[in-house]
């Protein structure tokens, strides 16, 4: 078999079983092949099902469909084909009628997703096999050549409500079998236990609804309102949001809306003698999303155009949260080099206030007192006309600097915010650095700045009892417009106990100590694209080469990749190395990689850090892989705990961390040695009886277009030869 039919085969194979897993909102091939073998339980159901699936899959290829818009041709081919096969007899019109249906359902859903994506920005769904179908029925009526399935009641599994729930997940499928809809629901519950949650959800919302307005068994036979009601639920609270109590309550509140839509669409359309089919689930979908994603205080929960299994969806969440902070905050550095306190914090007691509330002032505190002496003169005051620095980059949009700086005590309220620079951001916000000193401004309107750059000193101009910095963000150019949340990043805050420890990202509270961290090189692998490390491999007694380079994919994403298989996206920039999205084949040396370095600050002063975002799943215990899937959320994340300190002998960071899964109380501690100019260049790692030692042995470089490859040994020191 050549290369290109193989392609063409794998490729094919992918996207069918995608297309099956979209019929219940699963974005998983696996899940969507299971389901192609349920459907072949049926066989003539199970082949009329496939043979659309073809037949749409090659209709999208015909009609120019990219890679992400097959699948959806395919679900939709694939529900035309089981709904014939569904109502119909086998026979030479049946099998017309499911070819025309399923290329017509394959080619509208990619014309008509373009025109869903383009106009209000959603995915078409199922919306193009309803159209088709409810066009093939009414087109049945005269074809003399179709004969109607015989109807046969549907079997009991439970006889009770429970059955009604599986036969409304089977009937996804066109199967109306509580069996099939077990399987369904083990298949959900392997894939996403929240899934199982969702659709448990949207079924009792909806029923309930219908047993409160008293709504007629007969009505609701005919309506399809339960598989609706799934479907919506599953989407606009699972597939397409992170898991939370809003995105919840907007789950049950989409199924109950599709519930009553297709109660509602099913009266109206039997007049015509059509169903409504999957019309009420995408009307309430589109309903429900199009105002959430355009609600700037809710629209962070979800994610239109990274749609995935909410699981996947709550890590990402969390990793952000950690590494990037809370969604729709700014971020910002500490406008000063030093260790400066919260003198005042959101929602401050004194002015930080109402539309104002979203700001910090700093002072600098000795032995917890402002000032030296009785504090009379502004001389006397520990952070007066010390550097004030750029928080962020941005042009400089307005500049005050001749408001004369107040005796200590007083207030000069008619210019309320003294002198100061407001900078406009990247993303259209502004930041505003207020009370500067009286002709100390250092910059201009128009300059652009950079952090770090000087923008004037510390003074106690405007309403300013005393000497301190006021930091906030604002939604537009006036001076004293409304403020908007930000954090501090890549900062140093100071324990009670004086020892500094590391946050990436955080709001700090009144009282708290801080400064930002410097920038360094305490990088753990240097990424450029073809670049990589080989390690010599110790387990217990058994030696084995490992490797890991950098690659790119095809949105220039930066990936981590193992000789195992295994891959991770990672980002390197002045603050921090950190590595997310952990996939491919099992590799349990980069996991141990990712454990020691995964999330590693490049600054050299940084010597403790904590992390609450690392998945679980990179622990080598198997027991502690099952549960970060059972016992979600809560033994899906790791807290690591981090020590740093330069070893002289060996000439870099050592590296120390602790991980431990709270659950189970599972626990690995790893040590690295990340040494300047060559990153990670040595591992250890207890894993019970297990011994782990990688250490790196050769750098190298692919080749590419115009790079030449090239492989060199590493020249370690003895001592570290020793340490393995």
């Amino acid at each position: 078999m050549n290369l290109t039919l193989r392609q063409h085969l794998t490729e094919l194979f992918v996207d069918i079983g995608r297309g099956y897993g979209w019929v219940s909102l699963m974005p998983s091939w696996k899940a969507g092949a299971l389901f192609l073998l349920m459907t072949l339980v049926n066989p003539y159901l199970g082949l009329f099902g496939l043979i659309g699936a073809l037949v749409a899959w090659y209709a999208s290829i015909l009609a120019g469909a990219e890679a992400s818009e097959r699948p959806v041709a395919v679900f939709n081919g694939l529900l035309a084909g089981l709904f014939v096969a569904h109502v119909w007899a086998f026979g030479v019109s049946s099998l017309v009628l499911l070819i025309i249906g399923s290329a017509f359902a394959g080619w509208f859903a990619l014309v008509l997703g373009r025109v869903s994506s383009a106009l209000i920005g959603l995915p078409i769904l199922s919306l193009p096999f309803a159209l088709i179908a409810m066009m093939i029925v009414a087109m049945a009526g005269s074809l003399s050549g179709l004969t109607a399935n015989a109807y046969f009641a549907p079997t009991d599994l439970f006889g009770n409500q429970i059955d009604l729930f599986l036969r409304a997940l089977s009937n996804l499928f066109f199967m109306s079998d509580p069996f099939a809809g077990l399987f369904m629901l083990v298949v959900l519950f392997v894939f996403s236990r929240y899934y199982v949650l969702l659709a448990l959800l949207g079924y009792i919302g909806a029923w309930l609804l219908f047993c409160v307005i008293g709504a007629t068994p007969e009505a609701l036979a005919q309506s399809a309102w339960d598989s609706n009601a799934i479907l919506a639920a599953l989407l606009v609270g699972g597939l397409m949001a992170r898991p939370s109590g809003l995105t919840a309550l907007l789950a049950i509140f989409a199924a109950v809306l599709a519930a009553w839509l297709a109660l509602a669409l099913g009266r109206v359309l039997t007049f015509v003698q059509l169903v409504p089919f999957s019309i009420p689930f995408v009307l309430a979908a589109w309903l429900v999303l199009y105002a959430v994603v355009r609600n700037m205080r809710i629209a962070h929960y979800f994610n239109v155009h990274a749609a995935d299994f909410p699981e996947v969806s709550f890590e990402r969440a969390r990793m952000s949260r950690a590494r990037v902070g809370e969604s729709g905050s700014t971020s910002l550095l500490a406008p000063f080099a030093d260790f400066w306190t919260v003198s005042q914090g959101f929602s401050g007691q004194h002015t930080h206030k109402g539309a104002w509330r979203y700001a910090l002032d700093f002072v600098v505190l000795k032995e917890g007192k402002s000032f030296a002496n009785k504090g009379n003169q502004l001389s006397d005051f520990y952070c007066y006309a010390q550097p004030v620095l750029s928080p962020a980059f941005g042009q400089v949009w307005f500049v005050v600097n001749d408001v004369p700086d107040n005796i200590p005590g007083t207030i000069n309220a008619a210019a309320n915010w003294g002198n100061y620079v407001l900078i406009r951001l990247y993303n259209g916000q502004f930041v505003l650095l207020a009370h500067l000193q009286q002709w100390t401004v250092a910059t201009y309107a128009g300059a652009w700045v950079q952090p770090g750059d000087l923008l004037g000193y510390c003074g106690n101009s405007g309403r300013s009892p005393q000497p301190h910095i006021h930091l906030h963000v604002q939604v537009g150019d006036r001076v004293g417009a409304p403020t908007l949340p930000f954090h501090l990043s890549n900062v140093l805050i100071r324990d009670r106990d004086a020892v500094p420890h590391y946050a990436l990202s955080v709001v700090p509270t009144e009282s708290a100590t801080l400064c930002r961290a410097a920038a360094g090189e305490v990088r753990p692998f240097y990424l450029f694209a073809g670049r990589g490390l080989r390690y010599e491999v110790l387990r217990n007694d058994q030696s084995l080469e490992w490797a890991i380079w950098c690659e790119v994919d095809l949105f220039g994403r930066l990936m981590l990749v193992s000789s195992l298989g295994a891959r991770c996206f990672a980002e390197s920039t002045w603050a921090v190395f950190s590595c997310y999205e952990r996939s491919g084949a099992t590799d349990p040396y980069f996991d141990l990689w990712l454990l020691a370095n995964g999330y590693t600050p490049t600054s050299f002063q940084v010597e403790r850090w904590q992390d609450d975002a690392m998945p679980a799943k990179l622990l080598p215990q198997t027991i502690a892989k099952v549960l970060s899937v059972l016992v979600w959320p809560w033994a899906s994340f790791l807290s690591s705990d981090y020590q740093r300190q330069w070893d002289d002998v060996e000439q870099g960071w050592r590296q120390v961390a602790a991980h431990r899964q709270t659950v189970s109380g599972l626990c690995v501690q790893t040590e690295s040695l990340i040494q300047p100019q060559l990153g990670c260049t040595l591992i250890t790692a207890s894993v019970g009886v297990d011994a782990y030692h990688l250490v790196a042995t050769r750098a190298f470089q692919t080749a590419d277009i115009g790079v030449p490859a090239w492989e060199s040994t590493l020249n370690l020191s003895t001592s570290l030869g020793r340490n393995t």
